[in-house]
């Protein structure tokens, strides 16, 4: 049962129902610790001749503070009062009915929490730097296009196309999915079975997506399948970067392919080209092996990680079941070998009861995370990449979009800052919500401006960019709003519910398209404006409830 006590917010919670009125007396002491006044003293109107008034006035801050009558009762018990004392001076039969009375008639006063940390503040040059992270591997497909050539492929695009695209909607779900498990362990303080998790994820990954584009395309295509081959290696790459905080590593990869395209490399013959673009794979698998190794803590002594060497040398150190900076497993690499959802919740049960929220707390199975926990996030990649891929095969903005995500993300922690500041401003649900959802607005008409803008420059820089008109812009603001709502769920712990409204607005747009029911900018925008509209009345529901900001 919740009061309007627990609704201070997040890091501030102070207290909850008491069931039990001896394991709320053992802080009698509030009550020991009030003054009691000697002598003669004035009584308010309301407490003239009555001795409930006059013990309501006595033990004023307790009951005011009490968000259910069983805390007045551990307070009155506390105070020794007898069954004699009770009916005959009070009226009242037990301890129970005399501190449901002063519950009634003390109003509630509770204590204004102290401010706490916020957990949401966002860097916004770091955001800034991930969304130009984002976007500059699209000046790979300048380089590329020699190889784009061809028919034969799915919705009037070349099978070379087809297979870029099938490779990219492969990468990016298993890598969205890869990035939130790799977390989960960063989480727990278990750095190595993170790495773990990073490397071997990624490799798989970047398999899983070569073979897609190679199912798509055909041995026949050897160029176009060495250039998805790329594409893959280098998205698993990102992956680990980013996860890692190594943003400017990324960048300094990227940044001598976007001078050279900028130069006019593509002018330069396929060998030369393909020479740049392997390099460029080259150096950030590099960079991502590499920070990924200095990542693994040597032991014990230097938990912050040391030389790529001493990484590799403890990644392949034998593990023991208590010794480990991660806590030990015995099966598997990383996060690949699980026992379970149930294995996976007993691990966490333990973690929980050990004290003081100790690291390294719990057994070898401390690092069996569910695979169902990162399956709506790999899922609701799968199904936005499956959109935006939709998207440019339709001609419509997808570099702004891909710019864009840098500004999403700090909208996103700029909402749930503001909303967990609403939080601590206010106590009950209603105002919470006649809070909350103007800074949700607030926040989504600023990403659609920022859209807007993005797509205003991608039109007059780009070459062969669409016109900026009205329907190309509802087109990016619909799918914009799209993702940009399903992350915000994501963010709130309801990553299912996102994850179903974007699979079935990809599933339905597929189908919509392959029948040719009407143009392609017009599916899209009636499909991605149905889907951000239900995710907005679920945000809208859901950033009003008092525990999702906890």
């Amino acid at each position: 049962m919740s009061g309007p006590l627990s609704l201070v917010g997040a890091g501030g919670e102070t207290g909850g129902t008491a069931s039990d009125t001896a394991g709320v007396a053992a802080a009698g002491g509030v009550s020991a610790a009030l003054p009691r006044l000697s002598g003669r003293r004035r009584a308010p109107s309301w407490a003239v001749t009555d001795p409930v008034a006059e013990l309501a006035e006595r033990l004023n801050g307790p009951c005011a503070a009490a968000v259910h009558p069983d805390e007045i009762a551990a307070v009155l018990e506390s105070e020794g009062l007898t069954e004699e004392q009770l009916t005959g001076v009070y009226g009242h039969p037990d301890i129970f009915s005399l501190a449901r009375e002063l519950f009634a008639i003390v109003p509630r006063a509770f204590p204004e929490p102290e401010p706490g940390d916020d957990p949401w503040r966002a860097d916004v040059s770091r955001c800034v730097l991930r969304g130009l992270t984002f976007a500059l591997p699209g000046v790979a497909y300048v380089l590329g296009g020699r190889w784009a050539g061809g028919g034969g492929g799915p919705f009037g695009v070349s099978r070379a196309v087809a297979a870029w695209g099938a490779a990219a909607l492969v990468g990016w779900g298993w890598n969205q999915g890869l990035a939130h498990r790799a977390h989960l362990h960063l989480l727990l303080h278990h750095p190595r079975t993170a790495v773990r998790c990073l490397l071997s994820g990624a490799a798989a990954g970047a398999l899983l997506a070569t073979l897609a584009a190679a199912a798509v395309a055909g041995p026949s295509r050897l160029p176009a399948l060495a250039f998805a081959a790329g594409q893959s290696l280098y998205v698993a790459a990102a992956t680990v970067l980013l996860v890692l905080g190594r943003e400017r590593s990324l960048l300094h990869v990227l940044a001598p392919l976007s001078v050279a395209v900028l130069a006019g490399a593509s002018a330069l013959p396929s060998p030369a080209v393909a020479a740049l673009l392997a390099a460029t794979v080259a150096a950030a698998t590099t960079a991502a092996v590499t920070t990924a190794l200095r990542a693994v803590p040597a032991d014990d002594a230097t938990p912050e990680g040391g030389s790529p060497r001493r990484g590799w040398r403890a990644l392949r150190r034998p593990r023991n079941a208590n010794g480990t900076p991660d806590g030990g497993a015995h099966t598997g690499t990383g996060g690949g070998t699980d026992g379970g959802a149930r294995r996976a919740w007993r691990a966490l049960r333990r973690r929980r009861q050990a004290p003081d929220g100790d690291a390294h707390a719990g057994t070898d199975s401390d690092e069996t995370l569910s695979p169902y926990l990162s399956l709506p996030h790999g899922l609701a990649g799968l199904a936005g990449g499956g959109l935006v891929v939709a998207a440019a095969l339709a001609g419509e903005f997808v570099a702004a979009l891909t710019v864009s995500m840098g500004v999403a993300e700090w909208l996103l922690y700029r909402f749930r800052s503001r909303s967990l500041r609403a939080l601590r401003r206010t106590g009950v649900r209603e105002r919470l919500l006649r809070r909350a959802w103007p800074v949700l607005v607030a926040c989504l008409l600023g990403y659609a401006a920022a859209l807007a803008a993005l797509a205003g420059a991608e039109a007059l820089l780009v070459p062969g960019a669409p016109a900026w008109d009205t329907p190309h812009l509802g087109v990016l603001l619909a799918l914009g709003a799209t993702l940009w709502l399903a992350l915000l769920l994501q963010s709130c712990g309801r990553p299912w519910t996102g994850t179903c409204v974007l699979g079935t607005a990809a599933v339905t747009a597929v189908v919509l398209l392959a029948a040719h029911t009407a143009p392609p900018g017009t599916v899209l925008v009636e499909v991605c404006a149905a889907a951000a509209t239900v995710l907005l009345g679920v945000a809208t529901a859901l950033t009003g409830r008092v525990t999702t900001h906890r």
